[in-house]
């Protein structure tokens, strides 16, 4: 079970993790309040070019949360029954509409305040031909990596994504 229509109103459910990021057995369901102790799964993937550019998407201004940001390429829930990568893959396609090349585990990290486990990925893909999904991006940038921190520094983006682009930048040095 993943997702299912009601009433002609999409339903998504996410397994329910604890703090080791352990399966708990039970089902999520988004937009419900989520117990103290209990976490869903979400994927971040950086993409990149063969060239070395990183992709930002823009986020659609119809976005409930964080609306008009810009993020480093994909993201989203992990859906019940699925594992983190074949999350990532699926998002990845969705929101882009690009097929990597390779994908790899770069990080994981857990936030509390938002019951929320991340593991991000970076892909590589041999196409700059992005895709928006509807009510989800509406535009998008491919940036050097030296021209990332005067971007990061005058736009909207979620600080967990800037910490680890600092931290992939830091490496190529």
């Amino acid at each position: 079970m993943n997702s299912f229509i009601l009433g002609g109103e999409e339903m998504e459910y996410w397994d329910a993790y604890d703090e080791q990021r352990e399966r708990q057995g039970d089902f999520l369901k988004r937009g419900q309040p989520i117990a103290e102790g209990q976490y869903h799964l979400c994927v971040n993937v950086f993409v990149r070019h063969l060239d070395g550019e990183f992709l930002l998407m823009h986020r659609s201004p119809e976005k409930e949360i964080h609306p008009n940001y810009y993020e480093f390429g994909a993201g989203g829930s992990v859906l019940a029954g699925e594992d983190s990568m074949t999350a990532a893959y699926r998002e990845l396609r969705e929101e882009t509409g690009l097929i990597p090349r390779e994908i790899q585990l770069i990080e994981q990290t857990t936030s509390p305040k938002d019951h929320c486990h991340f593991d991000f990925y970076e892909a590589t893909v041999t196409e700059k031909d992005v895709k928006y999904q509807e009510g989800e991006t509406d535009g998008h940038i491919w940036l050097k990596p030296s021209e990332l921190r005067y971007f990061m520094n005058r736009y909207p983006l979620f600080q967990n994504q800037k910490q680890i682009v600092e931290k992939m930048l830091q490496s190529e040095k």
